[in-house]
């Protein structure tokens, strides 16, 4: 019989998820980044894998990494049971968030960011002070991405299509549109009204129509986007002092009003409601540390009136 490889018997969870990392991403930074680790312990964790399975897994050919015939069958062989297994051990591992480390990496919307981040942040530090917590603003196309690569371990906000198949889902809110104007300006006089205010509209692309104009398109009428923006946070630097409305989701909006004197009215167009989701990865689905964070996400997203 063969002998046993050397360190076989030494063979942890921490190492397999570094191999698969490795040969997904084909690079020690890229897997570091999505491990959440140092690229020198990466670096190491390669040199213990290449002794373990005494093949290179990863040869460098020019400025890639390429994986070894061998490394392509370790990790056919291994990611099938590998998210069953991290779950499994996941749930045996207790959380104290009173007395545990832990770094909790979070994807966001930056309008869940502005009005959630608050109350996320204050709770956090005063129930579990040693944790940490690392946030990546992205849309409904760069978050599932940032999940799917293992950037992040939970993501939320509008994300339009599912994440991955493998992904876990809870909606947060299903959140009616509503206009915000300057406080100064007058008060809306229905949709003619509307319709003939310069306005500023928010998309990930800065583009100049949206969910509103596809409603509109359909009445027969248009409006005017004067400004296209990318961030609802960019409102705060554009609004003020302007004759220019925006259409948002009503929680947007209420955060918006505690750092603007902006007013708020219902959208005289009928928009369908815009669905905030929280997802996250199946392999921390059971870990006690992601479950009680999720839960934290899930409380300070403002409730639906």
């Amino acid at each position: 019989m063969a002998g046993t490889p050397p360190g076989l018997d030494h063979l942890d969870l921490k190492m397999i998820s570094a191999l698969i990392a490795l040969i997904e991403e084909r690079s020690t930074t890229k897997a570091a980044r999505r491990l959440h680790l140092a690229q020198s312990t990466v670096s190491g964790t390669l040199a213990r894998l290449r002794d373990v399975f005494e093949d290179e897994l990863l040869v460098r050919q020019g400025r890639d990494l390429v994986p070894t015939a061998r490394a392509e069958e370790l990790v056919q062989a291994l990611r099938p049971h590998y998210d069953g297994l991290a779950a499994a051990l996941g749930e045996l591992r207790a959380f104290d968030p009173a007395q545990d480390a832990r770094v909790f990496r979070f994807g966001c919307t930056d309008a869940l960011a502005l009005s959630a981040l608050p109350a996320m942040t204050a709770r956090l530090r005063a129930e579990a002070p040693h944790c940490d917590l690392s946030v990546r603003i992205g849309d409904y196309r760069s978050l599932p991405e940032m999940l799917a690569r293992g950037e992040v371990a939970t993501i939320a906000g509008y994300l339009r299509d599912d994440p991955a198949a493998s992904a876990k889902m809870r909606v947060l809110r299903h959140a009616p549109w509503v206009v915000l104007r300057n406080r100064g300006a007058a008060p809306l006089e229905g949709l003619d009204d509307f319709c003939q205010r310069p306005q500023a509209l928010v998309t990930p692309m800065g583009d100049l129509a949206g969910f509103v104009d596809d409603q509109l398109r359909e009445m027969g009428r248009t409006r005017r986007v004067a400004l296209g923006l990318s961030s609802f946070a960019l409102i705060l630097a554009t609004l003020p002092g302007t004759d220019l409305i925006t259409t948002l989701p009503d929680f947007v909006a209420e955060a918006l009003c505690q750092h603007g004197a902006f007013a708020v009215e219902p959208c005289p167009v009928a928009v369908p409601p815009v669905t905030n989701t929280l997802a996250w990865s199946a392999t921390t689905h059971r870990d006690p540390a992601e479950r009680w964070f999720r839960d934290l996400v899930s409380a300070s997203f403002p409730p639906g009136s």
